[in-house]
């Protein structure tokens, strides 16, 4: 999957350059081929530059560092807080997950940690406290901390989509964005666990995301074992239940079944030997 999107990216750095090359202009901003250029090229496994500084919507300056605990993996939105379209979607999408979630009993701040950084440099704390306000409405929540909304300069933003892996384009004109619908689950030491592509976040795949980046260690024993069934297919960009685990839960059935045949038989033989004895 990672290789695939290599190539696709290398494809679209090429072709501007093999169009330049014979004269013909490349794609015109704003235009859809244009915006593919904007993607995501994946890093799992690389930890985040904690040392990043970016400012809260209280205005307050805070390190990247403060958003992990140790404990608690972390939900991460890319958005930009002026942005109608996709961005809003998949904020929208993170709060209607986060809502399934504590119907499960999953909770803020108590099973996991999630937070909203804008990757629009040029944007205001007055607009991250607009969208955060809306974000903690809708949740019901009134303690800021809960979900932080930050906003960072030029050099921050670029350090951290870098590291994601998340690339974005802005047309001149309208200063429109292209980027791609995503956000990422993050290990409480802020090390990249997983993608979760889209607008709509099933409730399913993001618990066990966010079970899969704390290594099992938040939720209950159920959602321990529900680890253990699932399985993250790349192809699919989904989980899905693991085969093997099903085949050898009937070899283990199988098994019982026949130790349990075998008992009854001695038991029986037993039984009549007994009887002729006696």
């Amino acid at each position: 999957m990672i290789r695939a999107g290599a190539l696709a990216a290398l494809a679209m750095l090429a072709s501007p350059l093999a169009a330049a090359e014979a004269g013909a202009p490349g794609p015109q901003a704003g235009s859809p081929a244009w915006a593919d250029g904007a993607g995501v090229v994946e890093h799992l496994g690389a930890r985040l530059p904690l040392d990043l500084v970016f400012v809260d919507a209280s205005g307050q300056r805070t390190a990247l560092r403060s958003l992990f605990d140790g404990t608690h993996p972390v939900l991460l939105v890319l958005t930009s807080y002026d942005c109608p379209q996709l961005c809003s979607l998949v904020l929208d999408g993170a709060v209607a997950a986060a809502r399934q979630l504590e119907t499960q009993r999953w909770m803020l701040d108590r099973e996991y940690r999630v937070a909203t950084i804008s990757f629009d440099a040029t944007e205001r704390i007055d607009q991250a406290a607009r969208e955060q306000a809306s974000v903690l409405a809708r949740l019901g929540e009134q303690d800021p901390a809960v979900w932080p909304f930050l906003v960072g300069g030029e050099a921050s933003v670029r350090a951290l989509t870098g590291q994601l892996g998340f690339q974005f384009l802005r047309d001149p004109n309208p200063g429109a964005l292209a980027h791609a619908g995503v956000v990422f689950v993050l290990s409480p030491q802020g090390v990249i666990s997983r993608y979760l592509y889209g607008i709509d976040y099933a409730q399913r795949d993001l618990k066990l995301a966010l079970l899969e980046a704390s290594d099992g260690k938040t939720g209950s024993f159920g959602d321990k074992l529900l680890m253990r069934w699932f399985h993250y297919d790349p192809a699919l960009r989904r989980y899905g239940l693991v085969v093997a685990r099903f085949v050898q839960l009937g070899g283990l059935l199988i098994s019982v079944i026949l130790l349990a045949m075998i008992a009854a038989f001695v038991r029986h033989a037993l039984r009549g030997a007994r009887a002729r004895m006696s």
